[in-house]
């Protein structure tokens, strides 16, 4: 082809870097641009900055956790799996551990070793690095279209090479680099767009209360989401309380969901069931033991064997019943409202 790269990689992440290592390992010449100044930012800061790897699930979980257009990822699963991927990092001493949930976290507990890895394997395979470098746009060779040519920012002339790989992210995280330049470029090559949407991501509720409950971790509960009155998604695991509403693994999973249906003007409502492994007879019967055994202690302090213990005034005062009524005069209607909210 007369250039000087065979692949041109666009956006230094982790799919980029591990994009730019294959071909390289493939035999191709490979040049990565990374706009921002360092590589894999956003790797670096995902899991909490523990890096969540990837899943032991199989193929099928992958496919149905991606929506209604999972299925396009059958052929990559196939080529890569999962355990091709631990197997990988294992063998460029990244030791992985399995945690609840089936998650692989690197065993060193950080990301660092991950992004060392992906470097080390685009430099054994001579891939040259340009930071500081965005990618403006892609353009085809008018006369032949045996080329591409990538023009980058402040710079005049613009690079050859007989393949473009984009991987520059999505819009997720502007400041990691992830600002959406991707689409334009796709776009002006044809490619047609489909609207974006925040998905795993925290919910701001209507709601004061969970701001008063900011920090608060609640384990082993069930969410459903409800739009305009019918179930949408139902989730079981951890969630979390934030100074703006609610956060956590199950509140991230479900949120492409209720965004999408935000977005359409629907009423989202969030039911949150504290005690999923009980039904309500059991719930009121554990609540009626509590009861009986604390005779004239308060409500308040009852509740701190059922409850963590910020969420009780919020509890009592959704369900009227004084935190300070002693225990023996609770009646069995209250009983069963704090039971049944």
């Amino acid at each position: 082809s007369g250039t000087a790269h065979d692949v041109i990689v666009i956006g230094g992440g982790a799919s980029g870097m591990f994009a730019a290592g294959r071909a390289a390992e493939g035999g191709s010449r490979v040049l990565l641009l990374e706009r921002t100044n360092r590589l894999g930012s956003k790797l670096a800061i995902t899991g909490k900055g523990r890096c969540n790897l990837t899943n032991t699930d199989e193929t099928a979980a992958f496919i149905e956790n991606y929506g209604r257009n999972g299925k396009f990822l059958h052929r990559a699963l196939r080529e890569f799996s999962n355990r091709d991927l631990v197997a990988f990092f294992n063998s460029r001493g990244v030791p992985t551990q399995e945690e609840r949930g089936g998650r692989i976290f690197p065993a060193s507990g950080g990301s660092s070793g991950v992004v060392k890895a992906l470097i080390g394997y685009m430099r054994e395979g001579g891939v040259a690095v340009r930071l500081n470098a965005r990618a403006q746009a892609i353009e085809r060779d008018p006369e032949t279209g045996a080329a591409a040519f990538v023009r980058v920012a402040g710079e005049r002339r613009s690079i050859a090479a007989r393949k473009i790989i984009l991987a520059t992210g999505g819009l997720s995280y502007p400041a990691t680099g992830s600002t959406g330049d991707g689409y334009a470029m796709a776009g002006a090559l044809g490619h047609t767009i489909a609207p974006r949407r925040p998905a795993l991501v925290p919910l701001e509720t209507v709601e004061r209360f969970p701001t008063e409950l900011q920090g608060l971790s609640l384990e082993n509960v069930e969410v459903t989401a409800f739009a305009s009155g019918r179930k949408l998604a139902a989730e079981f695991g951890d969630m979390l309380f934030t100074h703006f509403g609610v956060s956590g693994p199950i509140i991230l999973r479900m949120s492409g969901a209720v965004v999408e249906r935000h977005e359409r003007g629907e009423r989202i409502e969030l039911s949150i069931n504290l005690k999923p492994a009980l039904d309500e007879a059991k719930l009121d019967g554990r609540l009626l033991r509590e009861f009986a055994g604390a005779g004239t202690k308060t409500l308040r302090s009852a509740m701190k064997n059922v409850l963590p213990k910020a969420l009780i005034p919020v509890i009592l005062g959704a369900v009227g019943i004084p935190a300070d009524k002693k225990c023996n005069q609770i009646t069995s209607g209250e009983r069963k409202a704090l039971a049944g909210l």
